[in-house]
């Protein structure tokens, strides 16, 4: 009898979008980068050079593309948890499956001026200017 993967059946319930964005990644106080393989509603596949492990939380903050938001690249910072790890061969970065757990939608990147990076977005807690605003906040459980 044949499996689904045989057969090549998507089982996954989110559309998933081949894109490569950066990203920046952090764990507690520990920061890093990492691009994407392809993106979903539901998680992404990160490669870094982070050494994780599945079961790990994370905050992955990226810009949007506008063919998943349907309207402007919009900069979302994620709460995800990684469910899988691919560890990298030598000189290579680890593939990293993680599920979104919770995210946020800041304020659109484009009205600000300097234009504002995941770095940016990942610095210390600090209050927001006057006039932002995160425009949006949403769970996937």
């Amino acid at each position: 009898m044949a499996t689904a993967r045989q057969l090549g059946i998507e089982r996954r319930a989110a559309q998933r979008f081949d894109f490569h964005r950066s990203v920046a990644i952090r764990r507690g106080s520990k920061e890093g980068l990492a691009f994407t393989q392809d993106l979903s509603a539901r998680g992404m596949f990160l490669y870094t050079d982070m050494v994780l492990q599945a079961g790990e939380n994370l905050e992955v903050v990226l810009n949007m593309p506008s063919e998943i938001t349907l309207s402007a690249d919009t900069l979302v910072r994620c709460q995800v948890r990684v469910l899988r790890v691919t560890p990298a061969a030598a000189s290579q970065k680890s593939g990293v499956a993680v599920l979104v757990r919770n995210y946020e939608f800041l304020k659109d990147a484009s009205l600000t001026a300097p234009r504002r990076t995941p770095d940016d977005a990942l610095e210390a807690e600090a209050p927001m200017p006057p006039g932002e605003h995160l425009s949006w906040t949403g769970s996937l459980r």
